[in-house]
């Protein structure tokens, strides 16, 4: 996916579920594979570069799952059969703690003020659950940064050789 242009009433929004709106904020250029890693930057860096860009929120799969190798027609696999019924219960829980309803249009920069009154890093095992990417610390120093910018809350990254060689692994790009 290439760098989207969002910054005026003319684009269209980015669409993203609840619980990415908090991913986002972890993103450190890892994920499921390629693909998926590199629309995700795409779309991090187009919401970074143009905080006044609109978003859609959703609570069923967005433009960041569109390049997850989980996602299938009936929504996400991840965890097997109920992955998108949980996917649905994260992104309810992080919408009604951000005051946002599914299908309102909201600017980015208004988002990550929510975001920054309304969620830190201690919250997120109460939100996220077992998500695969929590105990790595990538959300949690986001969520901290972006409530303290002057914090240094950097993680450093993983080798791929300090984790089991196993498929459902991250990828490391």
């Amino acid at each position: 996916m290439g760098d989207l242009r969002m910054s005026d009433n003319s684009s269209p929004p980015v669409r993203l579920r609840g619980h990415t709106l908090l991913c986002m904020q972890g993103f450190r250029g890892e994920g499921y594979n390629a693909e998926f890693v590199k629309n995700m930057a795409a779309i991090r860096r187009t919401l970074t570069d143009n905080p006044e860009s609109w978003v859609e929120v959703l609570a069923s799969p967005d433009t960041v799952c569109a390049a997850c190798p989980h996602q299938h027609p009936y929504g996400c696999v991840l965890n097997g059969a109920r992955s998108e019924e949980e996917m649905i219960d994260q992104d309810q829980v992080v919408l009604q703690r951000l005051g946002l309803k599914v299908g309102g249009r909201i600017r980015w920069q208004q988002i990550l003020e929510r975001i920054r009154s309304s969620v830190c890093g201690d919250d997120l095992p109460s939100i996220c659950g077992a998500c695969r990417w929590l105990p790595l610390g990538y959300c949690r120093g986001g969520m901290d940064r972006l409530r303290d910018p002057t914090q240094d809350t950097r993680v450093d990254r993983l080798s791929s050789q300090t984790l089991p060689s196993d498929p459902q692994n991250p990828a490391r790009v």
